[in-house]
C-alpha cells in the first residue's frame, strides 16, 4: 500500500498527468469526431467507426504525448515507444473504450455517443498507468 501512496504521490500529482489530460481531451475529440462523422455521415456501423476511430485517437495521443507530456524519456527507440504505446492503450481501448460501447449500446440501449465517452473514461486513469510505467518509463 506504501508503493501505491508515494506512485500516486510522485507521479500522478504532477504537471505530467495535467498534460496527459490535455493530450487525452484532444484524442476525445478525435475518436467523438470521427466516431460521429464515420457512422452519421459515411454510414459505417457503429462498431467499425468505433475501430477506426480508436486507432486514429491511438495515433495522434501517441504523438503529442511523446513529444509533450513524456518528451524527458525519449530513451528507447521511436518504433519501441509506439509498439508498447499501442499494446498498453489497446488493453485499455479495447477493454474499457470498446466492450462498454458495445454494452452501453447493446444491452443499456444508450446512445453509442455517450456508450463511447463512458468508455474513454474509464480507460484513461489506466491508460496513464501503464504508459507512465511502461511505454515511457524513465531510464533509472
Amino acid at each position: 500500500m506504501k508503493n501505491v501512496k508515494t506512485y500516486i504521490r510522485q507521479n500522478l500529482l504532477q504537471p505530467r498527468i495535467f498534460k496527459f489530460a490535455v493530450v487525452g481531451l484532444s484524442g476525445v475529440l478525435v475518436n467523438m469526431g470521427l466516431l460521429y462523422a464515420l457512422t452519421q455521415y459515411f454510414g459505417l456501423y457503429y462498431i467499425l467507426s468505433s475501430i477506426i476511430a480508436i486507432e486514429v485517437s491511438i495515433l495522434t495521443n501517441f504523438v503529442l504525448n511523446d513529444i509533450w507530456t513524456w518528451k524527458d524519456r525519449q530513451k528507447k527507440s521511436y518504433w519501441k515507444r509506439i509498439f508498447q504505446y499501442h499494446i498498453s492503450v489497446g488493453i485499455t481501448a479495447v477493454l474499457a473504450n470498446w466492450l462498454l460501447l458495445i454494452f452501453f449500446t447493446e444491452v443499456v440501449d444508450l446512445h453509442y455517443m455517450l456508450a463511447n465517452l463512458i468508455g474513454i473514461s474509464v480507460g484513461m486513469l489506466f491508460n496513464y498507468t501503464l504508459n507512465d510505467l511502461w511505454t515511457f518509463r524513465g531510464q533509472n
